[in-house]
């Protein structure tokens, strides 16, 4: 009889264990599903290309239309290597596969620079989150005049990042494609790298996808290890 409830009592406490674990990878499993789904939002960035044009959330791109070499996008009147405080006429071009329709919106963009100033057409384009971005009255075109004057240190370096989307006018995201452009010019005098910077903070959307998603694996597992 000592010998059956010996047997008994470990086939419970076996079960018991056997519970127990399924409860903590059930646990791990939900809390890393969480926190997935977490990150992926995380990482996403929230911009809509919309007619009345895209702040600082577009300094990544466009999420909700697709990115497509089939659009090209360029900065026109831009010189090699700039003299100190100059003003150069330049054009922001799109072109791409995307039919146009003459009467409904044919593109739109945001473009940022880190050295001298930016002016546009005010009535096509608006200054927004540190860049410039069309209005809705300029985005019945894909191409856009604006004047940019050099930093007064011509030993210095210029990045311009521009996000141009070609739309065809439908009213929905479908059918529309972006791209971008990047370029660094120097100054006369300037003989540092002339390599783009890295993204805001260093890591591409990937990157950061899959950082987020393995810190929250190891998050998850230490929470269920600690309720065990």
């Amino acid at each position: 009889m000592h010998h059956l409830s010996d047997n008994t009592e470990d086939t419970g406490g076996k079960h018991q264990g056997e519970r127990r674990t399924g409860k903590i990878m059930g646990d791990l499993l939900r809390s890393i599903g969480l926190f997935v789904m977490l990150a992926i939002l995380l990482t996403l960035p929230s911009v809509s290309s919309v007619p009345s044009g895209v702040g600082d959330e577009g300094n990544e791109g466009c999420l909700c239309h697709s990115r497509a070499d089939s659009t090209d996008v360029s900065l026109v009147g831009l010189p090699s290597e700039y003299g100190a405080n100059i003003t150069y006429n330049v054009q922001l071009q799109i072109s791409s596969s995307v039919e146009v329709d003459g009467e409904n919106s044919q593109g739109g963009f945001r473009i940022t620079v880190s050295n001298g100033s930016m002016m546009f057409n005010q009535s096509e384009a608006q200054y927004l989150d540190n860049g410039w971005t069309h209005k809705e009255n300029g985005t019945y075109q894909r191409m856009w005049d604006f004047t940019w004057t050099s930093p007064a240190d011509n030993a210095s370096r210029s990045e311009f990042t521009v996000y141009g989307n070609a739309v065809n006018g439908n009213g929905q995201q479908t059918g529309d494609a972006w791209n971008e452009y990047s370029l660094v010019l120097p100054g006369t005098e300037y003989e540092g790298d002339l390599s783009l910077s890295p993204s805001i903070d260093g890591l591409d959307p990937l990157d950061k996808l899959l950082l987020l998603v393995g810190l929250c694996a190891l998050v998850g597992l230490l929470w269920s290890a600690g309720r065990s």
